[in-house]
């Protein structure tokens, strides 16, 4: 048998690491992060403790990745709302769409996600870095809300945050039977007419 190549020891880590974290991942989200050991995700992955450690660093290690490989998947997402050229509006219907289409696409694992990052040991854990994405989103999102004329853009890109956050949380809890799109579409309403659903703007333009 001829001796494996780069690429083929790359490919070989790469599937370990994908069979590791998808083990993690689901053991953090059912048993708890606290009561899950290295040990059992070892075993369930179906490879030594040592090997485990060769890939991380720590329990933690392997938590953070987890998340950073989440918000990776989800800033992959809204990639169309880069886009160039269009008017906020356009961004704003881009950002709901993306964040629905991804977490459609695989609920379970979102709905893995949401148990994971709600448990009170891991969620003070990864703060520093959900608030570190959480202040880049901002800075995006926030000039579209100024574009559109709000008196204060930051306090309305968290409440469009929360429509999305809350949405997507009931798609996840209630499945097909949540009005998905007719949800999305009634909050979008609220902004692709910004001088009709903004009064603030409305009241200066009527000046």
């Amino acid at each position: 048998m001829a001796p494996k190549t780069s690429k083929q020891f790359e490919e070989i880590r790469q599937k370990s690491q994908q069979k590791i974290e998808t083990v993690a991942f689901e053991l953090f989200a059912k048993r708890g992060y606290t009561n899950t050991s290295i040990s059992q995700i070892a075993k369930a992955a179906e490879i030594s403790k040592g090997l485990l450690y060769n890939y991380y660093d720590s329990k933690e290690d392997l938590l953070l990745r987890l998340i950073e490989h989440a918000i990776e998947e989800a800033e992959h997402a809204l990639e169309a709302f880069h886009a160039e050229n269009l008017p906020a509006t356009e961004r704003i219907r881009l950002i709901a769409e993306s964040s629905i289409t991804m977490v459609k696409a695989n609920p379970q694992y979102w709905q893995f996600m949401t148990a994971l990052a709600l448990q009170s040991d891991v969620a003070e854990q990864i703060a520093p870095l959900v608030r570190k994405k959480t202040d880049m989103a901002l800075q995006a999102i926030c000039p579209l809300f100024e574009e559109l004329g709000y008196e204060n853009p930051q306090l309305e890109a968290f409440a469009f945050g929360a429509l999305l956050d809350g949405l997507m949380l009931h798609f996840i809890s209630l499945g097909s039977a949540y009005p998905l799109e007719e949800m999305k579409d009634y909050i979008l309403k609220k902004y692709l007419n910004s001088d009709m659903m903004n009064p603030i703007k409305s009241e200066k333009n009527e000046k």
